[in-house]
């Protein structure tokens, strides 16, 4: 893992796709076998959902700009020195409408243990947003086993930008001193019937040696 990255940098990812909208309903999708191997790790998303690594994002940006998201490509170069995984939903894409994005980014040389990083990103992301007048608050947090990861810590916590709202699950998995920060964003109404294939795509992230 060569980028330093930290979960208030994610957050901001996710914040930057509020403003350009987050979601019309969809069914929930069931994750495949996994299907992207990304060199580090492989993960599966769910159906409907398509998603590049790192190398391919300036493809990525070119397709949504055809495809009438050019905001939403917009912010992907925005942050794409940042990304080393980025999803989307590509049913909302052939509607034209607005997207449903996840995001995997990473920090590395991490000596906190697993809480006391979530303790210490997370406080500071509530500090930053509180300063900025912005609503950022968190309705559940665990560490829990997902798959092969013993411990993944699952947070959901809902944030409010310029009267924007959005659903937002996060998955930090710990391995050695590298962090990687797993984010589904998406709209709060259609975040409940879609939590459980979010936990299955979680389930086949795996670190490759």
């Amino acid at each position: 893992m060569k980028k330093i990255f930290s979960i208030l940098t994610t957050i901001i990812i996710s914040v930057s796709m509020i403003l350009i909208g987050a979601g019309c309903k969809t069914t929930a999708a069931q994750p495949a076998v996994p299907e992207f191997n990304v060199g580090d790790f492989e993960i599966s998303l769910p159906e409907n959902w398509e998603g590049s690594k790192k190398e391919e994002l300036d493809s990525v940006i070119e397709s949504l700009n055809e495809a009438g998201q050019s905001q939403l490509a917009d912010g992907v170069e925005d942050m794409k020195d940042y990304l080393v995984f980025f999803g989307y939903d590509t049913e909302m894409i052939e509607q034209n409408d607005t997207v449903n994005i996840f995001t995997i980014t990473g920090e590395s040389k991490v000596v906190l243990s697993l809480k006391e990083y979530m303790d210490l990103q997370y406080e500071s992301a509530a500090e930053q947003y509180e300063k900025a007048g912005y609503i950022f608050d968190i309705v559940e947090q665990e560490i829990v086993a997902i798959g092969d990861n013993k411990e993944v810590g699952r947070t959901i916590f809902e944030q409010t930008v310029e009267s924007k709202e959005i659903k937002v699950a996060q998955y930090i998995v710990k391995d050695g001193s590298d962090c990687w920060v797993l984010t589904f964003s998406i709209d709060p109404e259609q975040f409940d019937e879609n939590l459980q294939d979010f936990d299955e795509t979680i389930e086949t992230f795996k670190i490759l040696d």
